[in-house]
């Protein structure tokens, strides 16, 4: 089964970015088009078969994708960034990687994993205790213990037979639901890590829902406004109510959710384009430049200039110009 045009034509790929202008450093969305299964939203095959075909240079640069993919490793050793943060593989790692997080892959060739990759429309709808599937703040990586493992490895193994059949009638549906007792096991291995509090056992159906809204709302006016309040009003609840949820839910308050997801873009923009300090400030709502260094080594516990020089951002000769207001000049 080939996937040379999984990822298309290289040339092709679509090098728009939804959220923010990377225009200086383009970062390429990878569409969904694979040609194994052509027309499912579903993909289920080796992840050595990826290797052999994509170029490791555009693996390794800095990208998104356009869908899901999920990768259970069964030998060999890598790493993985997601986000700008380092995680390392070895047999029994599983990795998520969601629509719109920027990744890069740097694997030893005998690394060997199972890998489903699934469109956002392709999953049935779950039930509210799942939370976003796509929620980018939620944990990408769990090391999983010899009894999980086993319980992922026999849903894969019916998931890969019944994508291998040719039937295409109900075939698709039994994917479906196949794929959802794999992310019900992925769900459970968050729960037994109480990394992600999906649903505590108090937590009521409307808190549930109140608090995926606030996600969703979050994700479209994060850069407009970091207040409580905001958000509160737009979704016709008080900020009580809307504190209680996310406490519930993930166990920590409204306004550290928020923070969390200026942070991640924060970052983003920091190791993957060449905006300077202020620019990168202006563009996430702040004001002042100190405002937002000060924000920055609150939530990562390091100055956005030495940030840039951990994860080796490169501006090509660029000239220092002006303060950034963290203690460095020019970038």
């Amino acid at each position: 089964m080939s996937i040379i045009e999984f990822l298309s034509d290289l040339r092709k790929v679509d090098f728009g970015i939804s959220m923010v202008d990377f225009a200086p450093l383009p970062i390429p969305v990878v569409p969904y088009t694979p040609v194994c299964r052509s027309g499912s939203g579903i993909a289920v095959m080796p992840f050595q078969e990826l290797l052999e075909h994509v170029p490791p240079a555009f693996l390794a640069s800095p990208h998104r994708l356009g869908f899901h993919e999920i990768l259970l490793v069964t030998e060999g050793t890598g790493h993985f960034s997601i986000d700008s943060t380092t995680i390392e593989c070895r047999p029994g790692s599983l990795v998520w990687l969601r629509p719109n997080q920027i990744v890069q892959y740097a694997t030893q060739p005998p690394m060997k994993g199972d890998l489903i990759m699934f469109t956002e429309a392709f999953p049935l709808r779950m039930q509210a205790s799942v939370g976003m599937l796509d929620d980018v703040l939620r944990p990408s990586h769990w090391q999983l213990r010899e009894d999980e493992l086993s319980d992922l490895a026999r849903v894969l193994e019916l998931l890969r037979e019944e994508f291998r059949r040719a039937d295409r009638d109900l075939g698709e549906h039994l994917l479906q639901h196949l794929l959802s007792v794999v992310l019900l096991t992925v769900t459970r291995v968050c729960r037994s890590r109480q990394e992600n509090r999906l649903v505590h056992d108090g937590t009521d159906h409307r808190g549930l829902e109140l608090f995926q809204r606030f996600r969703q709302d979050l994700d479209r006016s994060f850069r407009v406004t970091r207040r409580v309040e905001d958000y509160a009003a737009a979704l016709n609840c008080t900020t009580q109510a809307l504190s209680r949820a996310c406490r519930n839910v993930i166990g920590t308050s409204a306004k550290s959710v928020i923070d969390a997801r200026v942070a991640l873009e924060a970052r983003r923009l920091l190791a993957h384009t060449r905006l300077p300090v202020g620019a990168v400030a202006r563009q996430l709502g702040f004001t002042e430049v100190t405002n937002f260094t000060k924000f920055f080594i609150r939530r990562v516990n390091m100055t956005p200039g030495a940030f840039r020089r951990v994860h080796g951002v490169n501006f090509d000769g660029w000239e220092n110009r002006g303060s950034t207001g963290d203690g460095d000049t020019g970038r």
